[in-house]
Protein backbone atom coordinates (compact mmCIF):
# COMPACT_ATOMS: atom_id res chain seq x y z
CA UNK A 1 0.00 0.00 0.00
CA UNK A 2 3.14 2.81 0.61
CA UNK A 3 6.42 3.13 -0.86
CA UNK A 4 9.32 5.03 -0.01
CA UNK A 5 10.31 7.92 -1.99
CA UNK A 6 13.55 10.44 -1.03
CA UNK A 7 12.96 8.56 2.66
CA UNK A 8 9.07 10.15 3.11
CA UNK A 9 6.68 7.55 3.30
CA UNK A 10 3.96 8.57 0.97
CA UNK A 11 0.84 7.14 -0.34
CA UNK A 12 0.30 5.35 -3.75
CA UNK A 13 -1.76 7.72 -5.12
CA UNK A 14 0.77 10.59 -5.33
CA UNK A 15 -1.68 13.78 -7.35
CA UNK A 16 -4.73 15.22 -6.44
CA UNK A 17 -7.07 16.38 -8.72
CA UNK A 18 -6.04 19.70 -8.98
CA UNK A 19 -2.61 18.77 -9.98
CA UNK A 20 -0.47 19.22 -6.97
CA UNK A 21 2.08 16.05 -7.23
CA UNK A 22 3.27 15.57 -3.98
CA UNK A 23 6.56 13.50 -4.89
CA UNK A 24 7.89 16.70 -7.26
CA UNK A 25 10.85 18.31 -5.99
CA UNK A 26 12.59 21.22 -7.15
CA UNK A 27 16.13 22.84 -7.25
CA UNK A 28 16.00 26.22 -7.88
CA UNK A 29 18.58 28.43 -8.08
CA UNK A 30 20.11 28.53 -4.56
CA UNK A 31 19.25 25.41 -3.32
CA UNK A 32 22.40 25.02 -1.17
CA UNK A 33 21.78 27.78 0.41
CA UNK A 34 18.05 27.12 1.55
CA UNK A 35 19.58 24.07 2.96
CA UNK A 36 22.42 25.80 4.69
CA UNK A 37 19.66 28.02 6.98
CA UNK A 38 16.88 25.27 6.69
CA UNK A 39 19.23 23.30 8.69
CA UNK A 40 20.71 25.95 11.28
CA UNK A 41 16.97 27.13 12.07
CA UNK A 42 16.13 23.16 12.40
CA UNK A 43 19.03 22.64 14.81
CA UNK A 44 18.80 25.93 17.00
CA UNK A 45 20.09 26.05 20.08
CA UNK A 46 17.69 25.67 23.35
CA UNK A 47 15.46 28.62 24.12
CA UNK A 48 17.92 29.41 27.66
CA UNK A 49 20.71 29.69 25.75
CA UNK A 50 19.12 32.10 23.41
CA UNK A 51 17.10 34.38 26.14
CA UNK A 52 17.64 35.72 29.55
CA UNK A 53 14.99 34.57 31.18
CA UNK A 54 14.40 36.81 33.88
CA UNK A 55 11.03 35.67 35.51
CA UNK A 56 10.56 31.72 36.88
CA UNK A 57 10.95 28.65 34.50
CA UNK A 58 8.27 25.97 33.57
CA UNK A 59 9.07 23.04 32.01
CA UNK A 60 6.37 20.93 30.25
CA UNK A 61 7.74 17.22 29.41
CA UNK A 62 6.30 14.81 26.79
CA UNK A 63 3.14 13.54 28.76
CA UNK A 64 2.28 16.54 30.52
CA UNK A 65 -1.12 18.00 29.47
CA UNK A 66 -1.04 22.49 28.05
CA UNK A 67 -3.59 22.11 31.09
CA UNK A 68 -0.55 21.76 33.69
CA UNK A 69 0.67 25.15 32.56
CA UNK A 70 0.53 27.64 35.72
CA UNK A 71 -2.61 30.43 35.03
CA UNK A 72 -0.68 33.08 37.00
CA UNK A 73 2.41 33.52 34.49
CA UNK A 74 3.73 36.86 34.46
CA UNK A 75 6.29 38.98 32.36
CA UNK A 76 9.80 37.27 32.25
CA UNK A 77 8.50 33.71 32.59
CA UNK A 78 9.03 31.05 30.61
CA UNK A 79 7.15 28.04 29.72
CA UNK A 80 9.16 24.90 28.30
CA UNK A 81 8.24 22.48 26.39
CA UNK A 82 10.20 19.56 26.05
CA UNK A 83 11.86 18.10 22.38
CA UNK A 84 9.81 15.56 20.91
CA UNK A 85 6.75 16.18 22.05
CA UNK A 86 3.29 17.25 20.63
CA UNK A 87 0.68 19.11 22.13
CA UNK A 88 -3.01 19.70 19.85
CA UNK A 89 -4.52 22.91 20.50
CA UNK A 90 -7.40 22.49 17.99
CA UNK A 91 -10.20 21.92 20.18
CA UNK A 92 -9.47 25.01 21.97
CA UNK A 93 -9.33 27.25 18.69
CA UNK A 94 -6.58 29.29 19.36
CA UNK A 95 -4.01 29.30 22.98
CA UNK A 96 -2.95 32.25 23.96
CA UNK A 97 0.86 33.10 25.36
CA UNK A 98 0.44 35.51 27.54
CA UNK A 99 2.10 38.96 28.01
CA UNK A 100 5.51 39.34 28.24
CA UNK A 101 5.46 34.87 28.55
CA UNK A 102 8.16 33.23 26.29
CA UNK A 103 7.03 29.68 24.81
CA UNK A 104 10.48 27.46 24.24
CA UNK A 105 12.01 24.12 23.75
CA UNK A 106 14.34 22.25 26.24
CA UNK A 107 15.97 18.77 25.87
CA UNK A 108 16.91 17.17 23.16
CA UNK A 109 15.53 15.98 19.57
CA UNK A 110 12.65 17.55 17.42
CA UNK A 111 10.88 21.19 18.27
CA UNK A 112 8.09 20.66 20.19
CA UNK A 113 5.08 20.59 18.27
CA UNK A 114 2.42 22.42 17.98
CA UNK A 115 -0.85 21.04 15.94
CA UNK A 116 -4.19 22.61 15.16
CA UNK A 117 -5.40 19.15 14.13
CA UNK A 118 -7.98 18.01 17.00
CA UNK A 119 -5.68 14.09 16.40
CA UNK A 120 -4.90 12.25 14.47
CA UNK A 121 -7.79 10.87 12.00
CA UNK A 122 -5.96 7.50 10.87
CA UNK A 123 -8.50 5.67 12.73
CA UNK A 124 -10.90 3.16 11.24
CA UNK A 125 -13.21 3.89 13.97
CA UNK A 126 -14.11 7.40 13.06
CA UNK A 127 -15.06 6.91 8.99
CA UNK A 128 -17.55 5.53 7.59
CA UNK A 129 -17.80 3.94 3.98
CA UNK A 130 -20.86 5.83 2.46
CA UNK A 131 -20.74 4.56 -0.69
CA UNK A 132 -18.18 3.67 -3.65
CA UNK A 133 -14.95 5.70 -2.55
CA UNK A 134 -16.92 8.17 -0.35
CA UNK A 135 -15.78 8.01 2.90
CA UNK A 136 -17.94 10.52 5.62
CA UNK A 137 -16.15 11.33 9.34
CA UNK A 138 -18.13 13.56 12.06
CA UNK A 139 -15.99 16.62 12.94
CA UNK A 140 -16.82 19.00 15.06
CA UNK A 141 -16.82 23.09 15.52
CA UNK A 142 -15.25 24.83 12.50
CA UNK A 143 -14.62 24.93 8.60
CA UNK A 144 -11.97 22.22 7.19
CA UNK A 145 -9.21 24.05 5.68
CA UNK A 146 -6.50 21.42 4.39
CA UNK A 147 -5.94 18.11 4.86
CA UNK A 148 -2.39 16.13 5.09
CA UNK A 149 -1.89 12.81 4.48
CA UNK A 150 1.30 10.95 5.77
CA UNK A 151 2.51 14.54 7.35
CA UNK A 152 4.01 15.32 4.58
CA UNK A 153 1.79 14.62 1.43
CA UNK A 154 -0.55 17.45 1.92
CA UNK A 155 -3.01 16.53 -1.09
CA UNK A 156 -6.62 17.21 -0.04
CA UNK A 157 -8.65 19.63 -2.10
CA UNK A 158 -11.50 21.56 -0.94
CA UNK A 159 -14.98 21.13 -3.12
CA UNK A 160 -17.66 23.59 -2.73
CA UNK A 161 -20.25 21.14 -2.99
CA UNK A 162 -20.63 17.61 -2.45
CA UNK A 163 -21.57 16.16 -6.09
CA UNK A 164 -17.84 17.90 -6.78
CA UNK A 165 -16.43 14.93 -4.97
CA UNK A 166 -15.07 12.69 -7.99
CA UNK A 167 -11.46 11.98 -7.30
CA UNK A 168 -9.07 11.09 -4.67
CA UNK A 169 -8.45 13.51 -1.86
CA UNK A 170 -11.31 15.86 -3.19
CA UNK A 171 -13.41 16.80 0.32
CA UNK A 172 -16.73 18.75 1.11
CA UNK A 173 -17.37 19.72 4.55
CA UNK A 174 -20.80 20.57 5.78
CA UNK A 175 -21.56 22.93 8.47
CA UNK A 176 -25.03 22.50 9.25
CA UNK A 177 -23.91 18.79 10.40
CA UNK A 178 -20.66 19.45 11.42
CA UNK A 179 -19.51 16.73 8.92
CA UNK A 180 -16.69 15.79 5.97
CA UNK A 181 -17.04 13.62 2.91
CA UNK A 182 -13.39 12.66 1.50
CA UNK A 183 -12.86 10.73 -2.20
CA UNK A 184 -10.67 8.00 -1.70
CA UNK A 185 -10.62 4.99 -4.04
CA UNK A 186 -8.11 2.94 -1.30
CA UNK A 187 -8.69 1.40 2.41
CA UNK A 188 -8.04 4.69 3.80
CA UNK A 189 -6.76 3.71 7.31
CA UNK A 190 -4.50 1.28 5.60
CA UNK A 191 -3.35 3.33 2.84
CA UNK A 192 -1.84 5.87 5.70
CA UNK A 193 -1.13 6.09 8.94
CA UNK A 194 -1.43 9.75 9.88
CA UNK A 195 -3.79 12.19 8.73
CA UNK A 196 -4.16 15.66 10.18
CA UNK A 197 -7.76 17.62 9.44
CA UNK A 198 -6.60 21.21 9.35
CA UNK A 199 -9.83 22.92 10.72
CA UNK A 200 -10.31 26.90 11.21
CA UNK A 201 -8.79 28.71 14.13
CA UNK A 202 -5.19 29.86 14.80
CA UNK A 203 -3.07 27.81 16.95
CA UNK A 204 -0.53 30.33 19.00
CA UNK A 205 -1.69 34.37 19.83
CA UNK A 206 0.89 36.31 21.33
CA UNK A 207 -0.19 38.80 23.68
CA UNK A 208 2.03 41.95 23.88
CA UNK A 209 5.80 41.71 24.31
CA UNK A 210 5.15 37.29 24.27
CA UNK A 211 7.73 35.17 22.58
CA UNK A 212 7.65 32.16 20.20
CA UNK A 213 10.86 30.06 20.51
CA UNK A 214 12.08 26.54 18.81
CA UNK A 215 8.50 25.74 18.20
CA UNK A 216 6.75 23.52 15.27
CA UNK A 217 3.60 24.94 14.27
CA UNK A 218 1.31 23.53 12.28
CA UNK A 219 -1.88 22.00 10.69
CA UNK A 220 -4.20 24.52 11.00
CA UNK A 221 -6.94 26.21 9.09
CA UNK A 222 -6.63 29.42 9.55
CA UNK A 223 -3.01 31.00 10.94
CA UNK A 224 -0.39 29.00 12.61
CA UNK A 225 0.88 32.37 14.71
CA UNK A 226 -0.55 35.72 15.39
CA UNK A 227 -0.01 38.64 17.24
CA UNK A 228 -3.23 40.45 18.70
CA UNK A 229 -4.43 43.25 17.15
CA UNK A 230 -2.44 46.20 17.17
CA UNK A 231 0.34 44.33 19.28
CA UNK A 232 3.72 45.47 21.07
CA UNK A 233 6.97 43.84 21.00
CA UNK A 234 5.63 40.50 19.18
CA UNK A 235 8.38 38.45 18.98
CA UNK A 236 8.56 34.71 16.93
CA UNK A 237 12.21 33.30 16.55
CA UNK A 238 13.70 29.58 15.49
CA UNK A 239 10.36 28.22 15.00
CA UNK A 240 8.82 26.03 11.64
CA UNK A 241 5.75 26.51 10.74
CA UNK A 242 4.06 24.64 7.99
CA UNK A 243 1.02 22.96 6.33
CA UNK A 244 -1.14 25.90 7.06
CA UNK A 245 -4.38 27.64 5.93
CA UNK A 246 -7.16 26.90 3.59
CA UNK A 247 -10.27 27.34 6.23
CA UNK A 248 -13.01 29.62 4.24
CA UNK A 249 -12.90 33.50 5.91
CA UNK A 250 -16.19 34.58 3.69
CA UNK A 251 -17.50 33.39 -0.05
CA UNK A 252 -14.26 31.08 -1.24
CA UNK A 253 -11.73 33.40 0.04
CA UNK A 254 -9.74 31.37 2.65
CA UNK A 255 -7.51 31.56 5.08
CA UNK A 256 -3.67 30.59 5.61
CA UNK A 257 -1.12 32.77 7.53
CA UNK A 258 1.75 31.04 8.80
CA UNK A 259 2.90 34.73 10.80
CA UNK A 260 0.41 37.25 11.00
CA UNK A 261 1.03 41.03 12.72
CA UNK A 262 -2.65 42.12 12.43
CA UNK A 263 -4.02 46.11 12.24
CA UNK A 264 -1.10 47.47 13.27
CA UNK A 265 2.23 46.34 15.13
CA UNK A 266 5.48 47.88 16.97
CA UNK A 267 8.65 46.92 17.97
CA UNK A 268 7.95 43.47 16.24
CA UNK A 269 10.47 41.00 15.42
CA UNK A 270 10.33 37.32 12.75
CA UNK A 271 13.66 36.30 12.84
CA UNK A 272 15.58 32.79 11.41
CA UNK A 273 12.39 31.05 11.19
CA UNK A 274 11.41 28.22 8.40
CA UNK A 275 8.26 28.66 7.18
CA UNK A 276 6.38 26.68 4.15
CA UNK A 277 3.67 25.29 2.44
CA UNK A 278 1.00 27.84 3.55
CA UNK A 279 -2.35 28.52 1.37
CA UNK A 280 -1.81 32.24 1.81
CA UNK A 281 1.53 34.28 3.10
CA UNK A 282 4.57 33.01 4.84
CA UNK A 283 4.74 36.35 7.16
CA UNK A 284 2.17 39.29 6.47
CA UNK A 285 1.64 42.58 7.89
CA UNK A 286 -1.68 43.58 7.32
CA UNK A 287 -4.86 46.02 8.14
CA UNK A 288 -8.27 45.74 6.79
CA UNK A 289 -11.06 48.47 6.24
CA UNK A 290 -13.68 46.93 8.36
CA UNK A 291 -12.11 47.06 11.51
CA UNK A 292 -12.56 50.51 11.34
CA UNK A 293 -9.28 51.44 13.43
CA UNK A 294 -5.98 53.47 12.79
CA UNK A 295 -3.33 51.18 11.97
CA UNK A 296 0.52 51.53 12.18
CA UNK A 297 3.89 49.19 11.72
CA UNK A 298 6.40 50.62 13.35
CA UNK A 299 10.25 49.25 13.61
CA UNK A 300 9.71 45.64 12.27
CA UNK A 301 12.64 43.49 11.72
CA UNK A 302 11.65 40.52 9.73
CA UNK A 303 15.04 38.77 8.75
CA UNK A 304 16.54 35.88 8.54
CA UNK A 305 13.89 33.41 7.21
CA UNK A 306 13.41 30.88 4.97
CA UNK A 307 10.24 30.62 3.25
CA UNK A 308 9.37 27.94 0.62
CA UNK A 309 5.94 27.19 -1.37
CA UNK A 310 3.51 29.58 0.07
CA UNK A 311 1.41 31.65 -2.15
CA UNK A 312 3.56 34.87 -0.94
CA UNK A 313 6.55 35.08 0.98
CA UNK A 314 6.05 38.66 2.19
CA UNK A 315 2.85 40.52 2.12
CA UNK A 316 1.78 43.74 3.29
CA UNK A 317 -0.90 46.38 2.79
CA UNK A 318 -3.85 48.65 4.19
CA UNK A 319 -6.66 48.90 3.10
CA UNK A 320 -8.30 52.01 1.41
CA UNK A 321 -7.57 53.72 4.95
CA UNK A 322 -7.78 57.43 3.16
CA UNK A 323 -11.17 57.30 1.52
CA UNK A 324 -12.27 55.69 5.25
CA UNK A 325 -11.10 59.12 7.43
CA UNK A 326 -8.86 56.23 8.92
CA UNK A 327 -4.82 56.80 9.25
CA UNK A 328 -1.52 54.52 8.53
CA UNK A 329 1.43 54.62 7.88
CA UNK A 330 4.95 52.45 7.73
CA UNK A 331 8.24 53.14 9.71
CA UNK A 332 11.67 51.43 10.13
CA UNK A 333 10.56 48.41 8.50
CA UNK A 334 13.22 46.31 7.68
CA UNK A 335 12.61 42.59 5.48
CA UNK A 336 16.50 41.61 4.83
CA UNK A 337 18.42 38.29 4.54
CA UNK A 338 15.50 35.95 3.51
CA UNK A 339 15.11 33.06 1.27
CA UNK A 340 12.01 32.97 -0.34
CA UNK A 341 11.45 30.01 -3.08
CA UNK A 342 8.83 28.71 -5.08
CA UNK A 343 5.95 30.95 -4.15
CA UNK A 344 3.38 29.35 -6.21
CA UNK A 345 4.40 25.68 -5.98
CA UNK A 346 2.73 24.71 -3.02
CA UNK A 347 -0.26 22.75 -2.32
CA UNK A 348 -3.02 25.88 -2.76
CA UNK A 349 -2.07 26.89 -6.36
CA UNK A 350 -4.77 25.25 -8.62
CA UNK A 351 -7.27 25.45 -5.54
CA UNK A 352 -6.93 29.64 -5.63
CA UNK A 353 -9.49 31.89 -7.26
CA UNK A 354 -6.60 34.63 -7.92
CA UNK A 355 -3.69 32.49 -8.34
CA UNK A 356 -2.12 34.94 -11.20
CA UNK A 357 -0.82 37.13 -7.86
CA UNK A 358 0.94 34.43 -6.59
CA UNK A 359 4.73 36.46 -5.47
CA UNK A 360 7.64 36.20 -3.25
CA UNK A 361 6.63 40.02 -2.24
CA UNK A 362 3.04 41.14 -1.94
CA UNK A 363 2.51 44.61 -1.32
CA UNK A 364 -1.29 44.91 -1.56
CA UNK A 365 -3.83 47.21 -2.59
CA UNK A 366 -3.21 50.77 -1.20
CA UNK A 367 -0.08 49.27 -0.19
CA UNK A 368 1.95 52.62 -1.07
CA UNK A 369 0.98 54.79 1.90
CA UNK A 370 1.93 57.96 1.91
CA UNK A 371 3.50 58.16 5.43
CA UNK A 372 6.30 55.62 4.94
CA UNK A 373 9.39 56.58 6.32
CA UNK A 374 12.44 53.61 6.69
CA UNK A 375 11.12 50.67 4.42
CA UNK A 376 14.42 48.64 3.61
CA UNK A 377 14.06 45.51 1.28
CA UNK A 378 17.74 44.25 0.91
CA UNK A 379 19.89 41.74 0.77
CA UNK A 380 17.33 38.95 0.58
CA UNK A 381 17.46 35.70 -2.15
CA UNK A 382 14.34 35.60 -4.30
CA UNK A 383 14.12 32.12 -5.66
CA UNK A 384 12.00 31.33 -8.62
CA UNK A 385 8.46 32.57 -8.33
CA UNK A 386 5.35 30.72 -9.98
CA UNK A 387 3.58 34.10 -11.38
CA UNK A 388 5.31 37.25 -9.89
CA UNK A 389 9.10 37.81 -8.31
CA UNK A 390 6.71 41.14 -6.95
CA UNK A 391 3.35 41.59 -7.02
CA UNK A 392 2.45 45.68 -5.98
CA UNK A 393 -0.86 47.14 -6.91
CA UNK A 394 -0.13 50.60 -7.15
CA UNK A 395 -3.08 51.99 -7.97
CA UNK A 396 -6.70 51.05 -8.89
CA UNK A 397 -7.92 52.89 -12.15
CA UNK A 398 -11.37 51.37 -11.26
CA UNK A 399 -12.03 53.47 -7.93
CA UNK A 400 -10.31 56.48 -9.12
CA UNK A 401 -7.36 55.93 -7.11
CA UNK A 402 -3.99 56.66 -8.49
CA UNK A 403 -0.91 56.99 -7.44
CA UNK A 404 1.85 56.96 -10.26
CA UNK A 405 5.00 58.85 -8.19
CA UNK A 406 7.36 55.74 -6.55
CA UNK A 407 6.49 55.05 -3.59
CA UNK A 408 8.31 57.04 -0.88
CA UNK A 409 10.50 55.98 2.14
CA UNK A 410 11.27 52.89 0.20
CA UNK A 411 14.62 51.07 -0.65
CA UNK A 412 15.17 48.43 -2.39
CA UNK A 413 19.07 47.14 -2.78
CA UNK A 414 21.52 44.46 -3.13
CA UNK A 415 18.78 41.74 -3.28
CA UNK A 416 19.32 38.13 -5.57
CA UNK A 417 17.14 36.96 -8.20
CA UNK A 418 16.51 33.36 -9.53
CA UNK A 419 13.49 32.73 -11.83
CA UNK A 420 12.29 31.09 -14.77
CA UNK A 421 9.94 31.27 -17.21
CA UNK A 422 6.20 30.47 -15.80
CA UNK A 423 3.51 29.91 -16.84
CA UNK A 424 2.05 33.01 -18.08
CA UNK A 425 5.69 34.05 -18.19
CA UNK A 426 4.71 36.70 -15.57
CA UNK A 427 8.01 38.40 -13.81
CA UNK A 428 7.30 41.83 -12.12
CA UNK A 429 4.39 44.01 -11.78
CA UNK A 430 5.41 47.31 -10.19
CA UNK A 431 3.55 50.88 -9.95
CA UNK A 432 1.06 50.00 -12.87
CA UNK A 433 -1.36 47.63 -13.64
CA UNK A 434 -0.44 45.50 -16.05
CA UNK A 435 2.42 43.12 -15.61
CA UNK A 436 6.37 43.66 -16.78
CA UNK A 437 6.86 40.39 -18.59
CA UNK A 438 10.05 38.32 -18.90
CA UNK A 439 10.90 35.63 -21.20
CA UNK A 440 14.66 35.73 -21.50
CA UNK A 441 17.34 37.38 -19.31
CA UNK A 442 17.69 40.89 -20.63
CA UNK A 443 13.73 41.16 -19.94
CA UNK A 444 14.11 39.86 -16.54
CA UNK A 445 17.21 42.37 -15.88
CA UNK A 446 14.61 44.57 -17.03
CA UNK A 447 11.70 43.82 -15.34
CA UNK A 448 13.64 43.80 -11.82
CA UNK A 449 15.20 47.24 -12.39
CA UNK A 450 11.66 48.89 -11.92
CA UNK A 451 11.65 47.99 -8.42
CA UNK A 452 15.95 46.61 -7.34
CA UNK A 453 18.39 49.53 -8.79
CA UNK A 454 20.82 47.94 -7.39
CA UNK A 455 20.68 44.49 -7.33
CA UNK A 456 23.31 41.81 -6.27
CA UNK A 457 22.69 39.42 -8.83
CA UNK A 458 20.27 38.32 -11.59
CA UNK A 459 19.94 34.76 -12.52
CA UNK A 460 17.92 33.31 -15.53
CA UNK A 461 17.05 30.09 -15.43
CA UNK A 462 16.32 28.31 -18.57
CA UNK A 463 13.56 26.10 -16.48
CA UNK A 464 12.79 24.77 -12.94
CA UNK A 465 15.22 22.06 -11.78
Amino acid sequence: MLYFFGGLILTKYTVNSSGYDSTKKYTGGYSQGADRLRGEILTSKNTEEIYNITGKKYYISKDMPLADIPENLLPGDAVLFERGGLWRVGDREKFIVPEGVIFGAYGEGDKPKFYGSYKNYADKSLWEKESENIWRIQLYGRNVGNIAFNGTALLGVKKWHFEDLKENYDFYYNGESEQMWLYYEGELCDDFYDIEISQRGHVLILNNNATADNLFVGYTGSHAIAGEHQSEGVTVTNCEIGFIGGAMQFGETRFGNGIELPLGATNATVRHNYIHQCYDAGVTFQSWTSAKVDSHYHNIDISDNLIEFCTYGIEYFTTDFERNGLYSDYKNISITRNIIRFSGYEWSYNQRPDKWMVSHIRGGQWAWVSDCEGFVIADNVFDCSRAFVIFWWWHDESKDFIHPEAHRGLTVKNNTYYQNITEDKRCMLYHINTPVYAENEDELRAAISAFDSAPAKIVFLDEMR
